[in-house]
């Protein structure tokens, strides 16, 4: 896309906040972005999505909020702003009883509680939740990011009896693994293995949303870049670094030093061959480089030894963020014709991951809450249960790819500091433990 117009927001997508916007109000950065993808697209669908921001009437989203939840419905805006419930633009929300007793209403005035018959049972008579197993509360394993048999049901019920439809104990294939529906008591279930930690795929990956941004927002801007790694600096003294800051994902210490990994060292990061980074993808071919993930680690001794954990929807590396990592004196990992820069140097958390569209999530008898609104549907809902929802669990395998020092050589200069999270020397240990301090 070719940005002619002079809207300022465009400026955004070519490194940063313009000079000439200084408001760090977000609701007003995101319907100038609209304002000028729709100058640009010439679809006015963009900025009508933010038209009561426009007419300088954001109250309408701040009411829409209250009306949505159990908690504010019934209050207005206008009422918390002027006062009624205490000071102007404060009330405290009452519960019927404090502290909040969950049920009440439903165990002392006879309510129907949440559930499609009104009633709190542990039992459905729904012929697919008999088929999937799941006719009583029970346990799956995952469908992938698990030691033992994928998606087999812990339980020893015999009122739970889940059809199988044939599939092999042994089926790899995704949607197999998926469908499957297998019962197995622990002892039985804590002696099988997972196909792929036999291969070496041995940590699981989990990918929280970050604070520092929404999905990909901000990615590109310097600051957020920055507060949302351990390895963010403004001067990029390591040129590695795609931009002012970088991707990155925490590992337990011990489980990492096993592997030979130092603290702010660089890993290769792979999931299940058969399918990613990409369907068919092979060494050889010039785009697995771009596609395998590449990412910084961060010692982090709060994650067990089995576990790793990357934020999700940073921006991904692409053919031209790659060849511009590659070639432009500075490193930086920007797009030549479009400004986009990448988060990492190579892949993505996306090459890592894929969604698990669970069979009970598709039927037209799934009972939930709306997702937006105060109000118990039947059937599927998009984001809640589509099959291209976000991304789920997965296993990885994770393998040293470069030294973190500067010219990829040695150890990150941090970690050698004695003063961060798994490297601590004897006087930050002693200061954690509180030797410090002497009571009198």
């Amino acid at each position: 896309m070719t940005a002619s117009c002079s809207n300022p927001f465009l400026q955004i997508w070519k490194g940063g906040i313009p000079p000439v916007f200084d408001s760090r109000d977000d609701l007003a950065i995101l319907a100038g972005i609209a304002a000028a993808l729709a100058e640009v697209t010439g679809d006015r669908r963009f900025r009508d999505v933010f038209h009561f921001e426009h007419q300088g009437r954001r109250s309408v989203y701040l009411q829409r909020l209250l009306d949505s939840c159990t908690t504010t419905a019934g209050y207005r805006l206008s009422d918390i702003l002027a006062g009624k419930y205490g000071v102007e633009g404060g009330a405290l929300m009452m519960f019927r009883t404090y502290p909040r007793i969950p049920f009440w209403e439903q165990v002392h005035e006879s309510q129907p509680f949440f559930t499609d018959t009104g009633r709190l049972h542990a039992y459905t008579d729904i012929p697919e939740a008999i088929a999937c197993g799941e006719n009583f509360v029970v346990h799956r394993e995952g469908t992938e990011a698990t030691p033992y048999l994928p998606n087999v049901i812990v339980s020893t019920n015999p009122y739970v009896r889940p059809e199988d439809y044939g599939i092999s104990l042994e089926a790899e294939h995704w949607d197999a693994r998926t469908i499957r529906n297998v019962k197995r008591a622990w002892k039985d279930v804590k002696d099988t293995k997972n196909f792929l930690w036999e291969k070496g795929f041995q940590f699981l990956l989990l990918t929280p949303k970050t604070r520092h941004r929404v999905h990909s927002q901000w990615s590109a801007v310097e600051w957020h870049q920055m507060y949302d790694s351990n390895f963010g600096t403004p001067w990029r003294v390591d040129k590695r670094s795609p931009g002012a800051g970088e991707h990155q994902m925490h590992m337990n210490p011990a489980a990492a030093r096993d592997l030979g990994i130092a603290d702010g060292d660089y890993v290769w990061v792979d999931a299940n061959p058969a399918d990613r980074p990409y369907h068919g993808a092979t060494p050889d071919d010039p785009f697995y480089k771009v596609a395998r993930c590449m990412v910084r680690v961060a010692y982090n001794p709060a994650y067990p030894y089995h576990i790793v954990m990357m934020k999700h929807a940073p921006y991904i590396a692409t053919e031209k963020s790659v060849k511009g990592h590659e070639t432009r004196p500075d490193g930086q990992a920007i797009s030549e014709d479009t400004g986009y820069r990448a988060n990492f140097r190579y892949g993505s958390h996306q090459s890592l991951t894929r969604n698990w569209h669970m069979p009970m999530h598709q039927t037209d008898n799934l009972f939930h809450k709306s997702k937006a609104f105060t109000k118990f549907l039947f059937g599927g809902e998009a984001d809640n249960h589509a099959i291209n929802t976000v991304p789920k669990e997965t296993l990885v395998r994770v393998t040293k790819a470069e030294d973190g020092g500067l010219g990829a050589k040695g150890v990150w200069r941090i970690a050698t500091l004695g003063r961060s999270p798994g490297n601590e020397d004897e006087p930050m240990r002693r200061y954690i433990a509180g030797d410090y301090v002497k009571r009198s």
